[in-house]
């Protein structure tokens, strides 16, 4: 597969047109609209006064989409639904996606889910508070005084609140050195603190509070309550009651309005549409009668696109892009389907420049096979397969995570097939549970090799293989470099290292060595060709022989297909040797269920991540340009619906 040939696409159209031309455009999910700022060359700026960019009402539907999400937030806390995990979502047809008649309604329904949030929340903080009240109210429960009570004309009384690990006996001799006439009274106490009641003359309160200062003390905080302790405390929780009371009418309001939980989810969509839209007008030029767009096409949707501006009054034209503007043009991958599952790694690492090749077409072998390795398990490759199948069946998965499923499909088969070749079946599963069960031996499975038994030939196997994959990346460099009309850049860059691999092997089989030398010769020679003086071109060319470590370093990294495979093996036996210890089925089932379930969780995640630093790293490295940018286009997004167009 390769990259999808982009086209340059101009359109200017009647302005009273442009809602339905975007529409129209939405629908047909093939024009990625451009800025304007490459739309005129106007070097003298004679069209300044005459154009400039369009205006929506982006802002507005952006804050509509904002509380409609929020609603549907209140419904999911207040009124939650359960949902089948795999439950695929309803399909609507564009005609109802793109109705916005209803919005009037919906929102409606949105200002009141989010009115009576909004007063749950008021309630909530009048709750906190009461509950605050009462909890700093206990402690004085056993003091039979208005806390509103301060003293008479001549005596003060202040409540206090101490440290725990203050000495209230040490803090009343203190006042009775220092202060004439105070006292201080004990109240109550609990883990944190204790409670007690200044009593002392008016005259030297402040003295007496200061004098208590080192005890940690603190007044406690009862300005404006009237009556005791008790009573407030009554009084907060008949308010509580009464808070309970109005919150559960208002959660069962919301309740009765989770009714239209769906369309709020469909308005949600149509509002997501209708932003997308609007961001688009914003990147139009227009005058008074007239818009004109810029942006991007595929090739294949040119003819479509034609036919749908057939309809209208309008003008368009199509060009290809220039070497110039290369790194402006948006990346679409012509995939199948199998590569397409590979979109997610590409899109981890970056996609390719305009000018470069489609990697995923010539990295699925290697990344599906490499996975399959270092699993190499029938009963691991079974499951992954059969999860991928009714994920991909049932929920309809789209996006990275149809692309995560069908690719974990793909490396279940590949784990299956390594499986067969090992005999492996959730490790060496029959070898304990036939026994188990009928008392007779289990012969096991046939198979090619075994990880355990020939761990040598599997590591040399892995070496090999990645000599393949390094040479491969340089076999698709030296074509394309040879296809944009560089041959013998591509065979100086390729074949002088092609020479120097085949004379080492030559040398290591005890034929000959000069092939090798020639090719030493050959890189030293060609490596610093682009250096101005002779000098240059010679030190280049020696430092360019350098990189046969990094070749060496490169193919040593394979040996971690040898190491997981080997790991995942060794773990399996483990954890099915442990639970065949006790010799029952009862013990043998839930040991054997948690430590496979933790192997294939670490081995999904590890072989993941190093087959992705073999492909991005090694292989990659060899040919791959990347800095491309996604294209964008203009198209039907939802996230609560499928939409179904005539596309």
């Amino acid at each position: 597969m390769a990259i999808v040939k982009m086209r340059k696409f101009r359109l200017l159209a009647f302005r009273d047109k442009k809602d339905e031309l975007l529409r129209e455009l939405m629908l047909l999910g093939c024009v990625e609209v451009g800025e304007p700022d490459d739309m005129i060359d106007d070097t003298s700026g004679a069209l300044t006064g005459l154009v400039r960019r369009e205006t929506s009402d982006a802002v507005s539907v952006r804050g509509d989409r904002m509380a409609l999400e929020s609603a549907l937030e209140v419904l999911d806390k207040y009124a939650h639904v359960k949902t089948s995990l795999f439950a695929p979502r309803p399909t609507v047809n564009a005609e109802v996606f793109l109705d916005e008649g209803r919005l009037s309604d919906i929102m409606s329904v949105v200002k009141k889910i989010n009115d009576t949030d909004e007063e749950l929340r008021r309630l909530s903080s009048n709750e906190n508070t009461m509950k605050n009240t009462v909890s700093s109210l206990l402690p004085w429960q056993s003091l039979d005084m208005d806390l509103g009570f301060t003293g008479t004309e001549n005596y003060s009384v202040t409540l206090c609140i101490f440290p725990k690990s203050a000495k209230l006996n040490e803090a009343n001799a203190a006042l009775a050195q220092e202060v004439e006439e105070a006292e201080l009274v004990p109240v109550n106490s609990d883990d944190s603190f204790q409670y007690a009641s200044l009593v002392c003359h008016s005259s030297v309160q402040a003295q007496a509070t200061e004098c208590l200062r080192p005890f940690g003390f603190a007044a406690a905080n009862v300005s404006g309550m009237k009556g005791t302790a008790v009573e407030n405390i009554d009084s907060c929780r008949e308010k509580l009651s009464q808070i309970q009371t109005q919150k559960d009418g208002l959660i069962a309001r919301i309740t009765e309005l989770s009714s239209s939980r769906d369309d709020l989810k469909l308005g949600y969509d149509i509002l997501g549409a209708k932003l997308d839209r609007a961001l688009a007008s914003e990147r139009l030029l227009h005058t008074q009668d007239t818009v004109a767009l810029v942006g991007w096409t595929t090739s294949p949707d040119e003819q479509a696109l034609k036919n749908l501006l057939s309809k209208y009054e309008c003008a368009w034209e199509f060009e290809d892009p220039v070497p110039e503007e290369y790194n402006k043009v948006p990346i679409k991958l012509k995939n199948n389907f199998l590569t397409r599952s590979l979109n997610m790694v590409t899109d981890m690492y970056s996609l390719p420049d305009y000018g470069n090749v489609d990697p995923n077409p010539l990295m699925a072998p290697f990344f599906i096979l490499f996975y399959g390795i270092m699993m190499a398990d029938m009963g691991y490759g079974i499951l992954m397969m059969v999860i991928s199948l009714i994920v991909c069946r049932k929920a309809r998965p789209r996006g990275t995570m149809r692309n995560l499923f069908e690719l974990m499909g793909w490396c279940g088969l590949a784990t299956f097939v390594m499986g067969v070749l090992t005999g492996g079946f959730f490790g060496d599963l029959l070898d304990h549970i036939v026994p188990m069960l009928t008392g007779k031996e289990f012969v096991g499975f046939p198979s090619l090799f075994t990880p355990l038994n020939d761990t040598l030939m599997v590591l040399v196997g892995a070496l090999v293989l990645g000599m393949i994959h390094i040479i491969t990346g340089m076999i698709i460099n030296f074509v394309h470099q040879t296809r944009t009309g560089h041959f013998w850049d591509a065979l100086m860059d390729n074949g002088s290292w092609w020479l120097l691999f085949a004379g080492i092997a030559l040398g290591a089989l005890g034929k000959t060595w000069w092939v090798a030398i020639a090719g030493v010769v050959a890189i030293v020679a060609t490596q610093g060709r682009t250096k101005p003086t002779i000098i240059g071109k010679i030190i280049s060319g020696f430092a360019g022989l350098y990189d046969i470590t990094s070749y060496f370093g490169d193919i040593l990294s394979y040996s971690r297909l040898m190491a997981l495979m080997l790991a995942g093996s060794v773990i399996a036996q483990v954890f099915n040797t442990l639970a065949a210890i006790p010799n029952k089925i009862y013990v043998f089932i839930p040991i054997f269920l948690i430590g496979h379930a933790l192997n294939i969780g670490l081995n999904l995640l590890g072989c993941y991540v190093h087959d992705l630093r073999l492909q991005c790293l090694e292989y990659f490295g060899k040919f791959y340009v990347d800095g491309g940018r996604a294209f964008a286009p203009l198209s039907v997004k939802s996230k609560y619906a499928d939409v179904k167009t005539n596309k």
